[in-house]
């Protein structure tokens, strides 16, 4: 037995839990530590939210994208608890991680939010820096993630009231498709793969979402703006557009993409290309996009990050930051004709995936955090 185990209780919601989870399986194969998977269903409701004007509200929602680990230390019995928080809110938190672990790993880490907190909240929160997608070859225990997400969904719907067997129908039709579109989840291989760019292009590939909000149509029509300016001005070099879907071909039928978004084609299209675009996620996070970008040593032209990182991302070393349509096109022809400038920003950006983002390395670093000051 080694030294170190760590406990995965079975989250609510899988997408974005699967970089956590691959990064300890990962480790495991390393030889650093066991992983074992405890089935949970418990509801573990609660989210605390900070306005923009600092005020504090507690609510009884539910909090589904954050998961809960328990670090064992075999030789000694010291027990730590901790949540990794990985929702696109900057400014909401777990009610529940907060009060029950030691650690909260927060991904949208922002300190003017973190600051208004209780004092013994703000003392739990780290910054867990990019995450995104991905799945180990090494991932086991089978059925036993999707009876998780199962349960614990009909778990917060468990109310005996006229509606309680359409809730129930509606959770288990959730899961399922839910667990269908994890299984599409790519393996870390791909992303560790890393070959120089094949083809000269600049490439912008992006979702559409259902307009639920101010937030996601703001999204919509920046993304729609610089896809159609990439059009204009670099004709020829563009790829990308918005993803085929419901939204997009009503609203944006003229921006659509010229590139395939099944997700493993999808990485191979941006394996190929040399210069690529980043916007701001869903909330002001950090989207899955940047870390995809780095992992292929990209040349990243990038709005600027609204949330922290552990380690910064450096206008000229990692990516070259653009606040105006203007900075963005001036930024494409410069690194269009210079080819030592696209090879550094290139060398960095693939070393910083290597150094902080991998999700071993990352959760290696999270978990030293802990052991180190237990």
């Amino acid at each position: 037995m080694l030294d170190i185990t760590v406990i995965i209780d079975t989250p609510q919601e899988l997408n974005h839990a699967s970089y956590m989870h691959s990064g300890l399986y990962v480790l495991e194969r390393m030889g650093i530590l066991d992983v074992k998977v405890n089935l949970c269903v418990a509801q573990r409701i609660g989210r605390i939210s900070i306005t923009d004007t600092g005020k504090v509200f507690e609510t009884n929602h539910p909090f589904p994208k954050v998961s809960y680990y328990t670090i064992k230390n075999n030789k000694t019995g010291r027990v730590i608890r901790f949540a990794a928080d990985l929702y696109d809110h900057a400014e909401c938190f777990s009610d529940y991680a907060l009060k029950h672990c030691n650690y909260y790993f927060k991904r949208s880490y922002n300190s003017r939010f973190i600051e208004k907190l209780p004092v013994p909240f703000q003392g739990k929160i780290h910054c867990l820096g990019l995450a995104f997608g991905v799945k180990s070859n090494n991932y086991k225990y089978g059925n036993v993630w999707f009876w998780g997400v199962l349960l614990s969904q009909v778990n917060l719907r468990l109310k005996p009231d006229r509606l309680f067997f359409k809730r129930l129908t509606r959770a288990y039709k959730w899961s399922v498709k839910h667990w269908r579109f994890i299984k599409t989840t790519r393996p870390i291989g791909l992303f560790e793969d890393f070959k120089q760019a094949s083809q000269v292009t600049v490439f912008f590939q992006t979702r559409c979402f259902e307009e639920k909000n101010d937030d996601v149509v703001a999204i919509h029509k920046q993304r729609y703006h610089i896809i159609k300016l990439l059009q204009k001005q670099f004709p020829k070099q563009f790829q990308g557009g918005f993803v085929s879907g419901k939204v997009s071909e009503n609203k944006y039928a003229d921006a659509l993409t010229n590139v395939p978004s099944e997700p493993v084609l999808y990485l191979k299209a941006l394996k190929e290309a040399k210069i690529v675009i980043y916007t701001r996620g869903l909330a002001n996070s950090p989207a899955w996009k940047m870390a995809e970008y780095l992992s292929q040593g990209k040349v990243i032209i990038a709005e600027p990050l609204r949330t922290e990182l552990p380690y910064p991302l450096i206008h000229g070393t990692h990516v070259l930051y653009f606040n105006s349509d203007e900075e963005l096109i001036s930024h494409i022809n410069t690194v269009l004709k210079d080819d030592v400038l696209c090879k550094r920003l290139s060398a960095n950006a693939r070393q910083y995936f290597e150094d902080y983002v991998h999700p071993a390395v990352n959760i290696k670093r999270i978990l030293d955090v802990m052991i180190l000051n237990a």
